[in-house]
């Protein structure tokens, strides 16, 4: 770039500040000021998207300000008729705060946890809560000043909560949120239901209704039912953290929809007489074949693989 010609990023803003102040893009100088060069292009497409990604969540509390910030900026350059050049540095200011602007907003996205099928995966958070994500699950990690705001996408996970009565812990899934400051508990989203077990410490579920848990209790939340407690055993539903599973007469559907969450290839079942077999025992979260083995060996039941890979279980 030449001394004294001015860069085409610091131009780009300067036509930022000037299309704002005018409420929209349509200007036959600015039209021909991108056409007459490629870097103008490219500067214009740096000033557009730290702007649009302001504009987009300008609700959010912590970008009204900022984005109040520029705009003001823009319509006070405009009211005052100052000339394109004179602009230049107004128009950069403004450059600076959106994109300082859109820094903030990413700062402000989500953090993301996720694992693939088999695997499993511990994340200690900021604050010192930890986060055990089970095979297929995903987690969304959103702090603020006012507190720990998590939403649990898909799969389980137990969720260990630093003590902070002044920044409530909450996890998130299919619309109920689970409330903490301090606690143990594991939050499993299991066919059409959401599976609440408290570990230790109590918890708050924003349900239809507030239901508060004890240790070694698990609610149920199902549109199919109303809401249910029951007292269970700890040890048993925590065992997929070590890569276990534990099953005692449940019905084969049950057992089936929990292997899946392990299995590369799924495992279908047939029939309801298949589906409606009870079964018990300790199974290898890795070892979906040997599951298979088993109950083909104790069950009447026989497996067959189908053209895309999955398993079918049926009656014999």
């Amino acid at each position: 770039m030449k001394s004294g010609q001015t860069s085409p990023l610091v131009e780009a803003a300067a036509w930022r500040a000037r299309l704002t102040g005018q409420n929209g893009d349509n200007n036959p100088a600015f039209e021909a000021w991108l056409a007459a060069d490629p870097a103008h292009a490219a500067a214009w497409k740096r000033v557009q998207e730290p702007w649009k990604s302001v504009g987009g969540h300008a609700s959010a509390p912590e970008m009204v300000e900022l984005r109040r910030a520029a705009l003001a900026h823009a319509h006070q350059a405009s009211r005052r008729r100052r000339s394109f050049t004179k602009k230049i540095g107004v128009a950069a200011g403004i450059f600076a705060l959106i994109t300082g602007a859109a820094v903030l907003w990413q700062m402000m996205q989500p953090d993301v946890y996720s694992t693939r099928i088999g695997e499993r995966r511990v994340v200690t958070l900021a604050d010192g809560s930890q986060i055990a994500l089970d095979s297929q699950s995903e987690v969304r990690v959103h702090y603020n000043r006012n507190g720990r705001d998590l939403t649990l996408s898909s799969g389980q996970a137990r969720f260990k909560v630093a003590h902070n009565p002044q920044r409530p812990f909450s996890v998130t899934a299919e619309g109920h949120k689970v409330v903490a400051t301090g606690t143990a508990f594991n939050v499993d989203l299991f066919g059409p239901s959401v599976l609440v077990t408290l570990i230790e410490g109590h918890v708050i579920v924003l349900a239809p209704e507030n239901i508060a848990l004890d240790a070694g209790q698990q609610l149920v939340l199902s549109e199919l039912a109303p809401p249910s407690i029951s007292k269970i055993n700890i040890e048993r539903a925590m065992a997929w953290e070590n890569g276990e599973v534990i099953f005692e007469n449940d019905s084969l559907a049950t057992v089936v929809a929990r292997m899946n969450r392990y299995a590369q290839r799924p495992l279908v079942i047939a029939d309801d007489r298949t589906s409606q077999l009870r079964i018990s025992g300790v199974f290898h979260t890795g070892d979906v074949n040997g599951f298979v083995s088993t109950i083909v060996s104790y069950l009447p039941v026989r497996a067959e693989k189908a053209p895309d890979g999955s398993t079918r279980l049926s009656h014999l």
